[in-house]
């Protein structure tokens, strides 16, 4: 498996999807506009999931890159919150707030088809990483969530 593993796949299939959901939003405006709250509130909620998202991305960046340069597991720092914090960082923070900014609730599905994709998807990961790591990699799996990072509030 390359570095980046199922991301391409993921990537492609979730910015399909997205896009599909912002044409509508934009040729359908107002009708998916997000009404029940003061954009101001939405818009800012957005600004902190995106400012949380980039540096959780970035740090899931670099160190995916030195574990795959050192073919090492790494189940501390930010793979002590998720076991895939790349897809974590868009499908919880990034893409969530992008989507808040652009206030269109039917947008706020884009993040529940692109967690339902990263969940299938990274089976292929996983069976990789078991190959590899074996006993190591099976024992961090059950200690560790997948995606949602709740393992950082431990």
């Amino acid at each position: 498996m390359s570095r980046w593993g199922v991301g391409p796949v993921f990537t492609a299939l979730s910015v399909s999807y997205g896009l599909i959901t912002l044409v509508l939003s934009h040729y359908l405006h107002p009708t998916f506009q997000i009404q029940a709250i003061p954009y101001l509130f939405v818009a800012i909620l957005g600004i902190i999931f995106v400012v949380i998202g980039i540096p959780f991305f970035i740090t899931s960046v670099v160190t995916v890159m030195r574990a795959y340069h050192a073919d090492k597991l790494i189940t501390g720092g930010i793979f002590g919150c998720c076991r895939h914090p790349l897809y974590a960082s868009f499908v919880v923070f990034i893409v969530p707030g992008i989507v808040l900014l652009v206030n269109s609730w039917i947008a706020l599905t884009v993040p529940i088809f692109m967690y339902i994709v990263a969940r299938i998807l990274v089976r292929q990961e996983e069976v990789y990483l078991e190959n590899v790591f074996g006993a190591e990699y099976a024992d961090y799996k059950k200690k560790v969530p997948c995606i949602l990072p709740y393992g950082c509030f431990k």
